[in-house]
């Protein structure tokens, strides 16, 4: 009895009535198991799926791009459009 949790524990196993005493004991022993159990059961499921899930920062979600990035696609269609006009000025060449 010279812990706080014995103290306690003891405390409340005397405030349960004579001859329930045992019963209390075992169910509280297996409550305690079966709570470790779900705990890790929940931590388990967790961990699989945060092992699928792609972390993004909160500074990356919202920066904004910079001027000089800019999308190959948008490039490629910025190149399209210039030598579109190239086409164009060769026939006006003509």
């Amino acid at each position: 009895m010279a812990s706080p949790l014995q103290r306690e524990a003891w405390e409340r196993l005397c405030a349960i009535p004579a001859g329930q005493r045992t019963d209390a004991v075992c169910r509280a022993v297996c409550r305690m198991y079966e709570q470790e159990s779900l705990a890790e059961t929940v931590r388990r499921i967790i961990r699989e799926e945060l092992h699928s899930v792609e972390m993004i920062s909160a500074k990356e979600k919202f920066e904004q791009p910079q001027a000089g990035d800019v999308d190959d696609s948008v490039l490629g269609f910025l190149r399209s459009l210039q030598e579109g006009d190239d086409i164009v000025k060769a026939v006006e060449k003509r």
